[in-house]
């Protein structure tokens, strides 16, 4: 009898997809239920079917024979008749390993875009009635038929078939609706978006905590799982004869990286908590119009400025979003105009700012979650803005932006919902491939969790030291101190996975990594450098653009400075396409030329839209093929920690050299994001100054503010690690004391600058004030109380941030006398550790035209810069 499965309650036919995975069961009757939406579900299996397949060009194995084997099981069907028909008779005893041929999840190399799209969206629906069925109260019978393995792959089909397959990618569909890992990671993926969509819109308290998410992971934890949907690995092969070690040793590292990840993971989720507590504080303390007004009258525009406790979060009100493009890194630039062509009103929103994106009501407030992104630029014409956007497409928040009304608040503390999803995977992949063969850290692991024994080899094969000869002729040993040339010889080992350099202020610690880059790439080696902050990205773009290497600086073109803007990936994708798009600009325009003078032939006009689409394709292939080619050519990349993560730098072959400047400020997941895209890591940095900023303090205690450079420099005795001795940069007054209270008196000043003052410099008068290395301004009497108007104050905004209106006050004047005296407005930076006083402090430098040029910022911005007179206001 030959037949597809049908519903016995309405005789309803069976997918194809479905019908797949009824091949993998063993023999067997089905019998089916309705859910909820009245798509048949499998409820049970039994009775003794054999089965035959007939195979299908397009789609595969398409129809099911069904032969009773009781009716006569002596019938047997020929090996050559079976060939003949080009059938497959499974065998169902391997029917589980035919569901699981490989243990890891099939991605976009496997399956292709389209067809783990088309996963995600059945996923994503699967996940969606999962979550809705806890709030509904129906979750327990949800959890009576839920199961891993084949019962998995079985709740999944009605999700999967209720959704289109992509045209004539129907085979490899057919493959991805039974594969249980592919569709349990990417359930997973999803049922965390919905959950956590869910907690910040308060619909439930932790996603985390929720009964959906629970029964995931028991399902992960369970024998059946981690039987079919993980790989048995025999780690001793991997690291036997990459690092010498035994399978006990490999065994022993690997439960230190398994503790590690769980540890941190767990960190990162509390750190997020309060990311979203902290940022719903900020959009509560938003300036919103007065309640008691008359809400029937709505209001065209609302910025809050000028008063130091707004400063912080300029809001515009009732924006139109009115056209969206995608930029090179996925960003959704979105260009905003204010309702009735009106002007923008004044606001301090510059380029770079982050920025929260709602919906708003007729009175402006939020109405909606917040879309998370940045300012790109504000229009010349001064009525629009343009937004960078994270969200993706098809996200119902981000298309519910167009055609309403919408607001935007610049928020200091947003939290970063990207950088948390790259942290956690960046501790998944560790865990999962830190010590397989196939990565190309696995060295850099090993030494980072391993202990003192599993390192000796380092002081065997001497790769602790180093000697001239070893790089005779490479370094430029006039222009280095000794404590320069052993971190740039160490830097160079092809053979050390792991080199910490901790560089005190003014050591030249960044002209050093440029130094030691610039002869790695001599060396025929591809560098990866990040750091925890555009600005140290940039700083260091700004210094190797010097040197003549081909780098890139990958990123939202929002957040790079405008000073290296034409190393950044989309400024040279556009220099090197600017003739093809002037080519593709003219096709296009004659072609809607063409078609405004054919409308009435409908043929002719479909055919002209047809080529008009070809066009819009061809210039996205060569976009991308640029892309890639700009990438592979690089010598050097650049980017962000987070930013490392980035498809565009995954998808390229592993690189020689990692270096993370800045990583003292940095927390170690982070770290990991590029760490494992490299063979060997630099980084760079000082634990003596700013550290991670972490806001939970649950979070801080128990380890998360302790960076990755802080616990490999004391690792092993201290080994991995070099410190350069000789500051070039202050006045011996000003070092010694850092030296003292810091680094145990290590910290040597050099003589070019051990005396130097204010006053060295050319046109500076004499006064006191430039005779004068170090001093010290305190606001207090001399009978103990502050002087008036020296009174710290918190920003009644809601920010947590504080301010001293007097102590801004007295900067202001130190400035101006420093003017006077004829200190460069350039050569002057003013710091302080609150956000509000740095505005202060920008607003009353703004009243002093002589000031023009004195860059005013918080502290940690200012890590790794320097300026001639540094002025701190420490509030």
């Amino acid at each position: 009898m030959e037949a597809r499965y049908s519903c016995l309650m309405c005789e309803r036919s069976i997918s194809t997809a479905t019908t797949l995975a009824l091949r993998q069961l063993p023999s067997s009757t089905v019998r089916f239920r309705h859910n909820a939406i009245g798509t048949p579900q499998f409820s049970s299996f039994n009775s003794h079917f054999s089965r035959r397949y007939y195979s299908s060009p397009k789609l595969g194995f398409q129809r099911l024979v069904i032969r009773n084997v009781t009716e006569n099981p002596t019938k047997r069907t020929s090996r050559s008749s079976r060939r003949k028909n080009n059938s497959i008779e499974p065998d169902s005893g391997k029917s589980m390993r035919v569901l699981n041929e490989n243990g890891d999840p099939l991605g976009r190399r496997d399956l292709g875009k389209s067809v783990v799209m088309w996963i995600r969206q059945g996923m994503k629906a699967m996940a969606t009635d999962f979550a809705l069925a806890e709030m509904k109260g129906e979750f327990s019978e949800l959890r009576e038929r839920m199961g891993p393995g084949l019962t998995f792959v079985i709740q999944a089909q009605p999700y999967l078939t209720a959704i289109p397959m992509p045209l004539g990618l129907e085979a490899l569909c057919l493959k991805a609706c039974t594969h249980y890992p592919t569709l349990f990671d990417h359930f997973q993926r999803e049922l965390r978006d919905v959950l956590q969509d869910l907690q910040n819109k308060s619909l439930v308290q932790s996603w985390c905590e929720t009964e959906s998410w629970k029964l995931l992971k028991e399902l992960a934890n369970s024998v059946q799982h981690r039987a079919v949907a993980r790989k048995v690995v025999q780690p001793k092969k991997n690291l036997k004869g990459v690092l010498g070690m035994e399978l006990e040793k490999v065994k022993a590292i690997q439960s230190r990286i398994d503790e590690f990840t769980k540890r941190m993971s767990e960190l990162l989720r509390i750190e997020r908590d309060a990311e979203l507590e902290f940022t719903q504080e900020e959009l509560d303390a938003v300036p919103t119009p007065d309640e008691n007004s008359d809400a029937s009258k709505p209001i065209e525009f609302l910025v809050s400025h000028g008063q130091a406790q707004q400063e912080l979060c300029d809001t515009i009100c009732n924006l139109n979003a009115v056209s969206t493009s995608t930029g090179l890194g996925g960003m959704h630039l979105v260009l905003f105009r204010v309702e009735g062509n009106h002007r923008l009103p004044p606001t301090t929103l510059s380029p770079g700012d982050m920025v929260c994106v709602r919906i708003c009501d007729s009175r402006g407030a939020g109405a909606t979650s917040c879309v998370q992104g940045f300012v790109n630029n504000l229009g010349e014409d001064g009525c629009s803005i343009s937004v960078a956007l994270e969200s993706r497409h098809g996200d119902p928040t981000f298309s519910k932006l167009f055609g309403k009304s919408v607001r935007i608040d610049r928020i200091y503390g947003l939290a970063d919902a990207l950088t948390y999803e790259r942290n956690c995977e960046a501790l998944m992949l560790l865990q999962k491939n830190g010590l397989q063969k196939t990565n190309p850290s696995i060295a850099v692991a090993a030494t980072l969790f391993g202990d003192e024994g599993d390192v000796a080899w380092l002081e065997e094969n001497n790769l602790i030291d180093w000697t001239e000869e070893e790089f005779d002729g490479m370094l430029r040993t006039g222009a280095y101190d000794d404590s320069q040339q052993r971190a740039i010889a160490l830097g160079l080992n092809k053979k050390r996975p792991v080199l910490i350099i901790q560089g005190p202020p003014g050591t030249g610690k960044t002209g050093l990594l440029k130094e030691i880059i610039a002869l790695a790439v001599a060396q025929g080696e591809r560098v990866l450098v990040t750091a925890p902050t555009n600005a140290a990205v940039d700083n260091m773009v700004e210094k190797l653009s010097n040197i003549g290497l081909e780098i890139v600086r990958v990123g939202n073109p929002a957040r790079i400075s405008k000073t290296v803007a034409s190393k950044s990936l989309g400024k040279i994708v556009d220099s090197k396409l600017v003739n093809f798009r002037t080519e593709f600009e003219r096709k296009k325009s004659d072609l809607r030329r063409d078609l405004r003078h054919c409308l009435r032939d409908d043929s002719l006009a479909a055919g002209i839209r047809q080529l008009l689409k070809q066009l819009g394709k061809s210039l996205k292939r060569k976009e991308k093929e640029t892309v890639k080619e700009v990438l592979s050519s690089a010598k050097v990349v650049l980017a962000t920690n987070a930013g490392a993560a980035d498809p565009l730098i995954r998808r390229l072959d592993s690189f020689d050299l990692v270096v993370i400047d800045e990583a003292a400020q940095a927390i170690e997941p982070s770290c990991w994001i590029a760490i494992l895209q490299g063979k060997r890591c630099i980084l760079a940095g000082d634990q003596c100054q700013l550290a991670p900023v972490i806001l939970s303090r649950k979070a801080l205690e128990a380890g998360l503010g302790v960076s990755l450079l802080e616990r490999a420099a004391t690792l092993h005795d201290g080994i991995l690690a070099t410190k350069l001795t000789t500051q070039y940069r202050m006045n011996d007054a000003i070092a010694s004391w850092a030296s003292k209270e810091m680094y145990g008196g290590s910290l040597k000043s050099s003589l070019t600058v051990s005396s130097h003052l204010l006053v060295d410099a050319p046109f500076v008068k004499p006064t006191w004030i430039t005779q004068c290395p170090l001093l010290l301004l305190d606001t207090r009497m001399t009978y103990g109380s502050l002087s008036v108007g020296c009174e710290e104050h918190l920003d009644p905004a809601g920010t947590g941030s504080f301010y001293n209106e007097g102590e801004a006050d007295i900067v202001v004047q130190h400035v101006f006398s420093l003017v006077y005296s004829g200190v460069s407005p350039a050569a002057i930076a003013v710091q302080s550790p609150y956000v509000a006083q740095v505005q202060l402090l920008r607003d009353r430098l703004d009243e002093l035209p002589e000031a023009a040029g004195v860059e005013v910022a918080t502290i940690d911005s200012f890590q790794g810069r320097e300026a001639d007179a540094v002025i701190i206001s420490m509030v």
